[in-house]
């Protein structure tokens, strides 16, 4: 991370890394809304997806960048595997991860190959700060206006019960009642 700070600069990634830790939050809230679940690993995946914007962005000064983005991808992999032990949180590894994606492609700086190179990076870079804006709205009226309340399926891929008690430590038991 101390590499991308010195490469971009300090703001570029403390916003990268709050936004990133925000959206994280904000999925994991929605999607397994009665779960414990805490920690900076929305913001570290945003991190990990800086990595893999700048090796798409500089694809051209690498030697082997299928190789670069292929390890990439193989860590990225094994951690969504680990995600899936209890007290891991997926939900805020995917979010974190797609918005540092995007946020890495429209604050990071890139290198031009061309006048054809340069306007499709630009273009890049509206399109991505677009879609980033789009998916915080989304995720803010799912979390305040339209709430997800019943999502049976969306656990498993925070944990996948391999025993009947395997996930059971990270529940909180809330119940709604819609009379008051």
């Amino acid at each position: 991370m101390r590499d991308l700070e010195k490469l971009a600069g300090w703001l570029r990634i403390g916003i990268i890394y709050i936004m990133s830790g925000i959206a994280g939050s904000l999925g994991s809230a929605i999607f397994i809304p009665y779960h414990v679940e805490a920690g900076p690993s929305g913001s570290q995946f945003g991190m990990l997806a800086c990595i893999f914007a700048q090796v798409i962005q500089m694809w051209q000064l690498f030697q082997s960048p299928c190789w670069n983005l292929g390890k990439l991808t193989m860590i990225l992999a094994s951690l969504f595997v680990v995600g899936l032990l209890p007290m891991i949180d997926n939900w805020a590894h995917l979010f974190g991860f797609l918005f540092g994606f995007l946020l890495a492609f429209a604050l990071l700086p890139y290198v031009t190959f061309g006048v054809m190179d340069g306007r499709r990076k630009l273009i890049g870079i509206v399109l991505c700060l677009v879609t980033t804006v789009g998916m915080f709205l989304i995720l803010v009226l799912l979390f305040y206006v339209i709430p997800v309340y019943k999502c049976p399926n969306c656990e498993y891929f925070n944990c996948l019960p391999f025993t009947p008690t395997f996930c059971k430590s990270m529940e909180v038991k809330i119940t709604r009642n819609d009379e008051f």
